[in-house]
Formats: C-alpha cells, sequence, structure tokens
C-alpha cells in the first residue's frame, strides 16, 4: 500500500534534502521535487529508497546515503510505527529463542536432581517452544506489514520554494468590490 505523497515541505523531505544536497553538484538537480519512493528493509533498522529524475549514479549514491543514515531517518519517516513493532515483537522473539536451550539442557539435569524438577523444567522448555512459535508467527505478519507500510516523498530541488506554514491575510484596505 502507497500512501499519499509527501509533499516538499515535511519534514521528513527535508531532512532528504538536508542529507542528500551535499553530495549531488546542483546542476545535476532536476528543476522541480524529485519523486522518491521509501520501503523499510530489514528489521526496520534502514530504509531502502529509489530516487526518480536524478542520473543513476547519483541516485546510487543518494540512496546509500539514505541507507547509512539507519534508524535516524526511520523513527522521522510515516513507517516508524511499524518498524518499531517489528523491532519490539523481534527482541521477544529472540529472548524466547535464547532461553530455548538452557532451558533444553536443564531438563537432564534436572532429572538427576529430583523427578518434579525435571518435569517443571520439561514444562518451562515446552512453554518456551509455544512462545517462540507464536512470536515468529507475530513477527512475520508485523514484517509483512511493515514491507506494505512503503511511501513516496517529494524531496524539494535545490531553488524550489516550499511554503512552511500558512501565509498571513495582507493587510491593507480590503474593500467591497464594485459590482
Amino acid at each position: 500500500m502507497v500512501s499519499i505523497p509527501l509533499p516538499p515541505e515535511s519534514t521528513f523531505s527535508r531532512t532528504i534534502f538536508k542529507l542528500v544536497r551535499p553530495h549531488i553538484p546542483r546542476e545535476r538537480w532536476p528543476m522541480d521535487s524529485i519523486r522518491v519512493l521509501f520501503e523499510p528493509a530489514g528489521d526496520g533498522l534502514w530504509l531502502e529508497a529509489k530516487f526518480e529524475g536524478l542520473p543513476t549514479a547519483y541516485a546510487a549514491l543518494a540512496a546509500q546515503l539514505v541507507r547509512e543514515a539507519r534508524v535516524d531517518l526511520v523513527l522521522q519517516s510515516p513507517a516508524a510505527w511499524q518498524a518499531a513493532a517489528v523491532a519490539r515483537t523481534k527482541r521477544w522473539r529472540d529472548v524466547a529463542l535464547f532461553g530455548f536451550v538452557p532451558l533444553l539442557f536443564a531438563i537432564p539435569l534436572m532429572a538427576s536432581l529430583n523427578d518434579a524438577a525435571m518435569r517443571f523444567a520439561l514444562l518451562l522448555c515446552c512453554v518456551d517452544v509455544v512462545a517462540l512459535v507464536l512470536l515468529q508467527g507475530v513477527l512475520a505478519k508485523r514484517r509483512a506489514a511493515m514491507a506494505a507500510a512503503r511511501f513516496i516523498a517529494n524531496i524539494p530541488a535545490p531553488g524550489l520554494k516550499i511554503h512552511l506554514g500558512s501565509r498571513p491575510e495582507p493587510r491593507g484596505n480590503n474593500t467591497m468590490p464594485e459590482v
């Protein structure tokens, strides 16, 4: 699902412009704003960008700069909520994953102590496996939602005038036009 394009006046578009502008010569920029498709990639820790309107080499350079900005840009993007949900779910899945191996090896160790201790370790291991399977399913669902959260932003070109706020009405004689 691609949402409504972000205008050049948006904070995110201006941040991308400030990031990319020093690396691309002014004569390589188009006269109008640049249309860019952004997709959260990986585990939501960076953005993949496809710049339209720039020469191929400069578009690749700009995409690399966006990728290297990593989490700083993801937090400012419209896909920040989905990326944060993936990161949280991945963290809990990792907790269940790293708890599985010690619990698995605890079963035979607890058997030497007591039969009840072995059953308790087995129960904990089974609960951990169920949690691991459930969290992996939730993670797959949230990654799919994050992949669908791609968006388009119009990046202003150097010299393009943008409106950052509402303009006040000019003060003067507001006379009624003659009919």
